[in-house]
């Protein structure tokens, strides 16, 4: 074992997340004049955030754009949610954009630039425009936290949130974990908790975001917060079949496209205005038809790119430069050959379900705030890092006012006895089930394209079953054999928890519509699904409901019709199997 002793650091404001939401809270709490700020991250800032992993890409909405017309790309958009949205959001998303982006630059951030000195922005997903960062960001971000008075505390792996009173949805005021490099038990106490841990990855073969294990949900929702749409997510994207990579939003920005073994373009078949444009689950979705028409493998081509694009990856994307090297697919400035590429379940990062919160991001826990990827976020306003930073700067500015208002807080000695017992109770077993196993397990459960890629809801059923066994019969007796392993077994009961959140969404909502993509049920239907799934802990059971839509006072209304999902429709037509 090891000798364990308890540190306690007391603050105005908690920020729990090193990325891009978690580092704008942090700074603008600082400005905003709440005291004593302190920024929690599980490794080390500005490294271990799925921000670092972004490729450099953002969306930029700028003064003289379009706005309306951008407002209803959004909102009503093929790519999008299809008339799922939140007007107050998005129009906050896209109004604060740009300031995000003048900080950033004033922080040390360096943009793409045209000679003209105008920001540089091309056409990528929903075809909305991006800017594009010329070094890793997430330096310059850090160092700007480390400029200010805001206190870094890292290696630090958070178990549970601490509530007034030790109830369950009582006002929150503070956190515990353990350090991971030496175990001590860390006990923060605040006025005011900005939950910014990320989303969830579900550690899949696409391990640039491992460290995205649900963190940010699993800790307010054992809380009692409130939380919501966890089936509207990107849980797909594609990727490299044979070796991980990142970087294909900017691979399509520069003109990369999709071709089936035939070697013929499919994607303008499925999504004829948009092409590899569309969202990163369609094309996930629409390759796996393809594979069902027999037309697989599919691969990214970039074997047209001149060498001024091949430069730019490699100004960008300095990881997934070097793998397109080793491989031989990138010799000097050029491209030689396509990249053989396949679905894979890549989580809720970048947009999905999470926390629900109102327009201050205050959720429905007094003293909790919530930015970034454990937000609850299909609202289509502008999401993945350009969400973060506006959702981080404002979660920052009115938790700052929150501390300031409100008085001292105590923490429940029991509560904190508790947690303290739950936190290292996988290292006081001799043996049990390491973390290796459940995680493996889990995406055994999921990962199969016909479970959730191509959904049916017996095969839901049957997985949200086996989720639960897990749950019931193997997390009770994980062990943990050192202090690696002890990070492990709580990313482990996190990804299961978060899973099992996602899999009763998906079984709740009765139609197609985005990530949500059933066989039983395969019309995208606005008569009846202009809903929005919402779930909450209470008296030990995960309850689950849905809210309406207040369609009366939208600005922009969907068509209140039923059609059949574009991917289904257009498999119809091809003759590809389904249903």
């Amino acid at each position: 074992m090891f000798n364990r002793w308890t540190r306690q650091v007391n603050c105005d404001v908690l920020v729990i997340g090193g990325g891009l939401g978690g580092t704008f809270a942090a700074i603008k709490a600082e400005e905003a004049g709440a005291g004593k700020v302190v920024l929690v991250s599980k490794g080390k800032l500005g490294k271990d955030s799925v921000s670092t992993f972004a490729a450099g890409v953002m969306s930029v909405i700028m003064p003289g754009d379009d706005f309306e017309a951008e407002f209803r790309n959004y909102a009503l958009g093929e790519w999008s949610g299809a008339g799922i949205y939140d007007p107050a959001w998005l129009k906050i998303a896209m109004e604060e954009n740009y300031d995000r982006v003048r900080d950033m630059e004033s922080y040390g951030v360096q943009w793409a630039r045209k000679p003209d000195g105008q920001i540089e922005r091309r056409a990528a997903r929903g075809v909305v425009l991006k800017g594009t960062f010329m070094k890793p960001f997430m330096d310059a971000m850090a160092n700007k936290v480390r400029s200010t008075s805001v206190e870094v505390a890292g290696h630090i792996m958070l178990t549970g949130l601490l509530t007034e009173n030790g109830q369950t949805s009582g006002r929150v005021v503070g956190a515990v974990g353990f350090d991971t490099r030496t175990g001590d038990f860390c006990v923060f106490k605040a006025r005011a908790v900005v939950m910014a841990a990320g989303g969830c990855s579900f550690k899949p073969r696409f391990a640039g975001c491992s460290m995205s294990t649900g963190d940010g949900y699993t800790l307010p929702y054992r809380a009692g917060a409130k939380m919501g749409s966890f089936e509207l997510g990107h849980f797909h994207q594609m990727s490299a079949a044979a070796f991980d990579t990142a970087g294909m939003n900017l691979f399509v920005a520069l003109g990369g496209h999709f071709i089936n073994a035939r070697g013929e373009r499919f994607m303008q078949d499925y999504f004829p205005n948009l092409v590899e444009f569309a969202d990163l689950t369609s094309v996930s979705q629409a390759s796996a038809m393809e594979m069902r028409a027999g037309r697989t493998p599919v691969y990214l081509d970039m074997t047209h790119f001149p060498p001024a694009s091949v430069n730019r990856i490699r100004t960008a994307l300095r990881s997934p430069t070097k793998a397109l090297e080793r491989m031989g697919i990138m010799v000097g400035d050029k491209i030689v050959s396509p990249i053989e590429y396949a679905p894979c379940f890549r989580g809720t990062y970048s947009m999905g379900g999470g926390i629900v919160t109102d327009i201050e991001c205050a959720t429905s826990l007094p003293g909790l705030y919530a930015v970034g990827d454990s937000r609850c976020r299909p609202e289509q306003e502008p999401a993945a890092l350009a969400g973060a930073a506006v959702t981080g700067a404002r979660a920052g500015i009115f938790a700052a006012r929150f501390a300031k208002e409100s008085g001292d807080v105590e923490i429940d000695r029991g509560q904190l006895e508790e947690l303290e017992g739950f936190t290292f109770a996988p290292m006081e077993r001799q043996d049990g089930i390491e973390p290796d196993h459940i995680i493996t397990e889990n995406l055994e459960t999921i990962v199969p394209y016909e479970v959730v890629l191509i959904a049916r809801g017996e095969r839901l059923e049957k997985a949200l079953k086996e989720v639960r066994r897990i749950q019931r019969e193997e997390v009770s007796i994980l062990y943990a054999s050192d202090l690696h392993y002890l990070r492990m077994a709580h990313e482990a009961a996190n990804i299961l928890l978060t899973t099992e959140m996602y899999l009763n969404s998906y079984l709740t909502r009765k139609e197609s519509r985005r990530a949500c993509f059933r066989e039983d049920y395969p019309y995208t239907d606005n008569i009846n699904w202009l809903r929005n799934t919402r779930l909450k802990l209470e008296k030990g059971e995960m309850q689950i409901w849905t809210e309406e839509l207040p369609y009366d006072s939208l600005p922009l209304k969907p068509e209140r019709t039923k059609r059949l999902h574009p991917i289904f429709e257009v498999a119809r037509r091809k003759g590809i199997p389904w249903g």
